[in-house]
Order: structure tokens, then sequence, then C-alpha cells
């Protein structure tokens, strides 16, 4: 039960507590190091897009600026060497604002008069009791509303630049769910599961009662019901929250128990440990059908435990669309639409924090360019690409339609950009020869960089077999179809013959296969045993993929379905991660193509090695290239992502000419400065070797290369 709570306030601390709190770290270094990231960044900033970096400071310069709060007893004995942080969803739809109660003269002897500061309560006045009972003794309380003066809009902007140091630093952050109870009934059933949970033998990284069948959530209705009730709270739709809960070291659950008689009467709360909550969670998902209650909240209490360590940057581009696709609310004292403009610029914020990147917004202007969603992840992925992410170069959802309803070359960034077979974040990406610069020209802003421009030989020297190497894949496409091979998702799809996608999805698995015929058996192998390329080949029988690319061999003579299933689960991975589905592409609007890296001049000769001449590899590359402006469109790469360490990522940019005279002569002297309109991206899979060559033939070009978005005018 829960008692009234004692007189509290909140007070300033020192500069020297706020320091041994909140930046502790920074004590044993100096303050230099931890500044030179954020004025070298802006820096960067500054030179690629000065009217962005107009708009941040360097995270490191504001630490001095902005006062720290805590909650704590009205006469604390001491300093706080310690605080709790709270993470809640206001419970109420409009919220109370700071009031001051000045006594009436004559109350107080000697003529005083006494000023007394009340404070909105952010969750019941219950709940938060309990959140106050979290302390240890002497231990001070943050939460935003109070802690940080909501009247200065300076503080507020400055401030929430400092939230993930704040909540990182706290000793625990309490999760208050106000929006949701527990029965009695569950209450008792939980309790006895958690006496079992807390003597199981077991290593807190792992789980009890996982394995069992029928899953534990199916014996013990009560149980799921209780945490499926828990995450249909709003706190796990709030993109602050899920900020607040990744930022904190160790985390406490607080949720009211449905016993209460009223708001001001005591009441049970049920508090459940980050670990235990952990334990629950992943209960639930191993029930099929609960797919539904996974959300970003949830999956950030599972990133939370192991907790992983911090490192100095986080993956910034799929962090961007996880954060914007989560609520905020904004300043709820603005009007509307500025509301929505402010609950953007508080997503901005987050993902600053959560990838560590150190510059903070500066605090709202009129004169600034107004905060919808495309400016400012405008702004972030400008960022990103001052820092040399090479992720912001290879986004592949729409193009970015900015505030004077121009197009950017800039595109929306997806959670597929950066694929799983990134355990890291990729190494920036290494200077060119010419510094990448962007600008505007009145029409629409561009991008000015290096390319290396792929050669197209359907179009030079288009192969005289082709139509025997389709006819080749038709006849085992058509076999697999014929034998019900069971395989990759897409391919299911192709051969229900009822659904609607599955004659597009036929025709691209038949022209892919035939696009390998044409690339060669040991282009294949080589491809898909590459660390980057997401399917294991541990199912694909070498031999049995040189009887299939044999065109002397008959393939009905020859059915091996355990083989077909592994290359058609192949096929369906190119398909599925060759084709940008972000940009509302489709089987239907883009097919595969063979193109080749650019031919070294002179060609070097073949490797010999122990007296054997050992061919060169293929310079055959495959993408999937829209079917739209097919007779214009060339490809290109930036100079900037050659290496193979970007050979998973969309680096092959479609360019069409913004001109009709465009596209001659590329390799000519350097000119003035050439104008592409970028039609779209695509993963370019190719050999090893070829991917480490990349941009040793000769490809290059030497001309200045501007590329617009689509909209400017192009032929």
């Amino acid at each position: 039960m829960v008692a009234e709570h004692k007189p509290i306030h909140a007070h300033v601390v020192s500069p020297r507590v706020k320091q041994a709190l909140v930046y502790p770290q920074q004590q044993q270094y100096p303050h230099e190091i931890h500044d030179e990231a954020g004025d070298s960044l802006l820096a960067h900033l500054h030179r690629l897009a000065p009217s962005v970096a107009k708009d941040f400071l360097p995270r490191p310069s504001i630490r001095d600026d902005v006062a720290f709060r805590l909650i704590n007893d009205a006469y604390p004995e001491g300093e706080e060497e310690s605080y709790i942080a709270i993470s809640y969803v206001w419970y109420k739809v409009s919220r109370d604002t700071p009031k001051k109660l000045i006594s009436l003269v004559g109350d107080l002897p000697f003529g005083w008069v006494q000023t007394v500061e009340q404070v909105p309560l952010p969750t019941t006045k219950g709940m938060f009791q309990a959140v106050l009972n979290e302390r240890r003794a002497g231990e001070g309380l943050w939460f935003d509303q109070v802690c940080i003066n909501q009247e200065d809009v300076i503080e507020k902007a400055l401030a929430i630049g400092t939230m993930d140091s704040i909540y990182k630093n706290a000793r625990i952050v309490v999760a208050a769910l106000d929006d949701v109870s527990v029965t009695v009934e569950e209450l008792q059933y939980l309790e006895q599961y958690y006496h079992k949970y807390v003597f199981s033998d077991l290593p807190l990284d792992q789980h009890p009662n996982r394995g069992m069948n029928p899953p534990v959530m199916q014996q013990y209705p009560w149980l799921r019901s209780f945490v499926e009730r828990i995450l249909s709270s709003m706190w796990f739709e709030r993109a602050w929250c899920a900020h607040e809960l990744r930022m904190g070291r160790s985390h406490v659950f607080l949720v009211p128990c449905s016993m209460e008689y009223g708001e001001d009467s005591a009441y049970t709360v049920v508090r459940l440990t980050g670990a235990f909550f952990v334990h629950i969670e992943s209960l639930l998902r191993l029930v099929p059908d609960s797919l539904s209650y996974y959300d970003q909240g949830a999956v950030a209490v599972r990133e939370s435990y192991p907790r992983p360590r911090p490192s100095l940057w986080r993956s910034l581009v799929p962090t961007i669309p996880e954060i914007f696709n989560m609520k905020a609310g904004g300043n709820p004292r603005l009007p509307e639409h500025m509301r929505r403009l402010d609950a953007n610029r508080d997503k901005t914020s987050i993902v600053l924090n959560v990838t560590g990147i150190p510059l903070v917004l500066k605090p709202p202007s009129p004169l600034r360019r107004p905060a919808i969603k495309d400016e400012c992840l405008r702004q972030l992925l400008l960022i990103g690409l001052a820092a040399r992410d090479p992720v912001t170069l290879c986004t592949t959802g729409a193009p970015l339609q900015l505030h004077d309803g121009s197009i950017s070359w800039l595109c929306k960034p997806t959670p597929l950009d950066q694929p799983s077979s990134y355990s890291v974040q990729p190494p920036a990406f290494p200077q060119t020869t010419n510094t990448i610069t962007q600008g505007s020209d009145g029409r629409a802003e561009y991008i000015q960089l290096d390319l290396i421009f792929l050669d197209l030989p359907h179009r030079t020297q288009p192969n005289p077999n082709f139509p025997a190497i389709a006819q080749r894949a038709r006849e085992f496409i058509e076999l697999c179809i014929q034998y019900q091979v069971q395989s990759h998702t897409l391919w299911n799809l192709a051969q229900t013959s009822t659904h609607p996608r599955a004659p597009a999805l036929r025709n691209i698995f038949l022209q892919t296969l035939a696009c390998m015929f044409e690339c060669g058996a040991a282009w294949l192998l080589d491809v898909v045993s590459q660390p980057s390329f997401p399917q294991s080949i541990s199912s694909l029988d070498p031999a049995a993929l040189e009887l299939l690319f044999n065109p002397q061999v008959i393939l009905r003579t020859y059915v091996n379905i355990p083989f077909s299933a592994a290359l058609l689960h192949i096929l369906g991975t190119f398909i599925a991660h060759g084709i940008p589905w972000a940009s509302s592409a489709s089987e239907r609007t883009h097919g595969p193509l063979v193109v080749s890296a650019p031919s070294p001049s002179p060609p070097p000769p073949p490797r010999t090695f122990a007296h054997k001449t050992v061919p060169l590899p293929s310079e055959k590359l495959l993408l999937f290239a829209p079917f739209a402006h097919s007779k214009t469109f060339l490809v290109a790469v930036p100079a900037a992502l050659k290496s193979p360490d970007y050979d998973a990522l969309a680096r092959g940019w479609i360019l069409t000419p913004s001109s009709p005279f465009t596209g001659s002569g590329m390799r000519s002297p350097k000119a003035a400065a050439v104008s592409w309109v970028l039609r779209g991206k695509a993963t370019v899979f190719g050999e090893g070797a070829v991917n480490a060559g990349l941009g040793d033939g000769g490809g290059e070009s030497v001309r200045n290369h501007r590329v617009y978005g689509p909209g400017v005018g192009s032929a």
C-alpha cells in the first residue's frame, strides 16, 4: 500500500553535483576530447549544407548552459549522490500548468507571505508516490515537466539534447504504465509464477519455460492476457519512452492494480523488474498469433537486456524510420498544426540522442524552414552525409518533398537500407578526389560528386544466345511448378495460380535465372559465398549447378528436388534484396539487368599460379533496374562507395540525363558540370574480386556530376 507522500520540491543542483551525476565519464578526460567531435562534424555540415548547419549546435557546448534540477524532500540532509528518472505518458488528455499559491496576508505572523508552487503530476497521485518510493535515502527524482522549465524555450530545446545523458546515468528508469491495470486474480497468479521464476537455476539471460509444447502462454491464458494488456499501454507507442528505456541502465515497470476505489485512496502497484518483463514478453513471442503486439517499445525492452555497450556512433539510417514511425506529442500548449511540427523536432532530437551524434537542435525560430517530416529527414540525412555515413547515399525510399514543393535528390530512409549482413555500422566512406557538395540552382537541390559509370553490354554487345538462355530458364521454372517445389516465400506465391502476383513473380524468377545463366555458375557460387550475401549456400550442390548451367544437359531427364528448392531460394533472395520495395517498386516495375564493371585500359594480363594460368573473374554484375526509362538510363556507383565494404548497400544509382545531349563523352577532359536525374537505387551483385576492384578500371568520370531528384526536366 502506498501512503501519502511528504512535501517535496524541485531544486537546481550545483555544477559540481551535475558534473558527477550526469557527466561522470567526462571527469576522467579533458573536455576538449568530447568537444572536438561536435565541432568537427558541424564544420563539415556547414561546408556541405550551411542552411542545415545553422539549426544545430555542438552538444558539448551546451553542457554548462543547461540547468539540472532534481525533485527531492523539501529539507534534504545533503546533496544528491544519485537519482532515478521516470518514463511516462500523460494520463490526462489536457495537461495542467504549474500554479503558484500565495497565502493571504495575516495568515502568517510578522506579515510573512508563503508562496507554494504546485506542479502537475505526470501520473495519478498513487502512481507518483510509488515512483517516489523507488528512491533510496536522499536520492533525487527527475522528470521533464518539472525539471525542465517549460516556459523557457531556449532551456527546453537545449535540455532535450542532453536527455540521453540524463537517462543513461540515472540509477534506474521507472516506467509508469498508468493507463492499464492488473486484476486481483492476475495479481495472485502472477505472484505464484514470479516465485517460480526467481528460484529458477537458469542464468538471467536465459528464460525458464521456453520450448514448452504447447507454449506456456497457451497453457496459462491469464498470463497471456496480462502481458498483452501491458503491451497495449500507450507507453509502448511513444518515441520518447522507447528512447528513455534504451538509454537506461536498469529498469522497473510499475502497473496499478484495479482494486483501488478512487484517485486519492491508497492502492496496490505491481512492480516488474526489467529482466522479468523481458522474460514474459519473450514467452509471448513464442505464440504465433501474438505478432500484433510487437512494437518499437517492446523491441527497446528486449534490446536493453543484456545491456549493449554504448558506442560513439549508432546506425543512423535504420534509426530514423524507427523513431519517426512512433508517436510524439509535441508541446501541448501549441496549436494543433504547430504541435505536430514540434513533435517532428522531438523525433529529430531523439534520433540525434539514440545515434550519439554530438549535435543538438537550436530553439525553434520563425525564420527557419518549417519542421515538416521530410524537412527533418533531410536534416538528419545531411548530418549523416557530413559524417561520411555511406548508408545516407543508399536510402531507397521515396524522394523527399521539401516545404517549397521541390523534390530533393535525397530519398527517405527505410529499415531495409542497412541489410542485416552488417552486424555493425559500415565504415565511414573515404574522402574522394572532389569533395561531395550539395546545393540548389533555384529549381531544386542537387548533390555534386564523383561517379563510376558501369557498362551496359545489352546495348553495345547484346548476347545472341540470350533467347536460348531464356528458354532454358523457362523450362526449369515450369518443371519446378510441375513438381510443386516448395521454397522461398516469393516462389511459393509465384506458383499459387490464384494469387494476383503469381504471373509477375513467375516472370521475374524466370528473368533472374536467365541472367544467372548468362553470368555463369562460377559467378553465382562466388556471389552467394560472400559474407554480405544474406543467404547460405550450404544446401546448393556445385555439381548439380554445373549440370543445370550446361546447355547440353536436357533438363527433363534430371530433376533434383532438393537442389531445385535451394536454387529457387537463392533466386528469391536475389529478388527480395535486389528490388527496392520501399520506393513502391515491385516485380511489375523492376527486372534483373546484367551490367559490367568498367573495363581497365590497358587490360591486365591473366594471373598465373604454380605455372597454371587462372582466368580473370567475370566483370559481370547484376542489379534490378526499373522498366521505365530503360532506353535512356545509365548506372553509376558513387566513387565514395567503390569499396567492397559497401557491396550490400543500394549503391547503384539509376540515372537519366537531364537534357537530350547529356551522356556522351563522359570520360573526356574536365568540363562543365553534367546534370542527371536520379531514378532509383539498386544493390549491385558481383564477384568479390570485381567488387574489390570496382573503380580501378577507368570508369570514374573526371567531369563534375550534379544529380537531381525526379521532377527536374529531363529527356
